[in-house]
């Protein structure tokens, strides 16, 4: 079990954190994160955001992992502001739902390159 949580948290690990510069990122998490909001807030909110996520990373030490594509800069707020506070068990099991969600819109944005930009990553 605790190699498996382990393989988990790497996963975790190697996702960018949100609204760092976009040097680190993919052009999808860079299309991503600025079709939400996240590239374009003010720097107050961009402070508020970055000390959250860092200590988000401090206390897990994965970064704050959400599928951006479903959801609104409001609601990844919230969620972080949530979840900041969670336990390390259902972070990282919440972060690998995160992560699936990510990987399957984007497959399949590959796989279907001129259906809608579907939200719902359950339907694949």
């Amino acid at each position: 079990m605790l190699k498996e949580a382990q393989c988990k948290e790497g996963i975790l690990r190697c996702h960018p954190d949100l609204s760092l510069p976009a040097v680190s990122l993919t052009r999808d998490s860079v299309d991503e994160q600025r079709a939400v909001g996240l590239v374009s807030m003010d720097s107050a909110e961009r402070t508020l955001l970055l000390g959250l996520c860092a200590r988000y990373r401090q206390r897990f030490g994965f970064p704050f992992v959400i599928c951006a594509r479903a959801n609104t800069l409001e609601s990844i707020g919230r969620a972080l502001r949530e979840r900041v506070n969670g336990q390390l068990a259902h972070e990282r099991e919440r972060g690998i739902e995160e992560v699936k969600k990510i990987c399957s819109l984007r497959l399949r944005q590959i796989l279907q390159p001129n259906s809608e930009r579907s939200t719902d990553a359950h339907k694949l």
